[in-house]
């Protein structure tokens, strides 16, 4: 009976996966898929490690439901042991994915906003940071003259 309970973690995988799958395509369908996985490797990384967690339970389900012996096992897995190492891989997923469910949507429509928001998001932080750079250089040039002056300015030879 225990067994059984791998179905609704099963489901709930795919409560998990199929939102971070359509962000990513809807980040590809944008053309921006190198540009996000550049500018915000983490995001990348956290959600690739938070797929391959929640399909482990898939793997370990595989094998209740199959009877395989592990190596160097006497028998096949006991089936509360792997439905307690199904929940702790979902809940590690999950915890990998606590600050994204503002993006993660379960329909194609949420997913296109979401991956609009990352890319507006990281576009207005590399604006924030030009702006800011900007006013340094002014702030500087104010107080200690030109930092390049154009009439100082020599080529080099070849």
């Amino acid at each position: 009976m225990i067994s059984y309970i791998h179905i609704l973690l099963i489901l709930l995988c795919a409560v998990i996966l199929i939102p971070i799958w359509r962000l990513w395509v809807c980040i590809d369908r944008l053309n921006c898929m190198h540009e996000v996985a550049r500018r915000a490797p983490s995001l990348f990384k956290g959600h690739l490690l938070a797929a391959l967690f929640a399909i482990i339970p898939l793997f370990v389900a595989a094998v209740v439901w199959s009877g395989i012996t592990l190596p160097y096992q006497p028998g096949p897995i006991n089936a509360f042991l792997a439905a307690f190492i199904s929940a702790a891989c979902i809940g590690v997923s999950l915890l990998l994915l606590k600050n994204a469910f503002d993006y993660l949507a379960l329909s194609w429509a949420g997913s296109r906003v979401g991956a609009l928001r990352i890319v507006a998001m990281l576009r207005i932080i590399d604006a924030a940071e030009l702006a800011y750079a900007l006013q340094y250089v002014h702030e500087h040039e104010a107080k200690n003259g030109r930092v390049i002056d154009a009439g100082n300015f020599r080529e080099v030879g070849k």
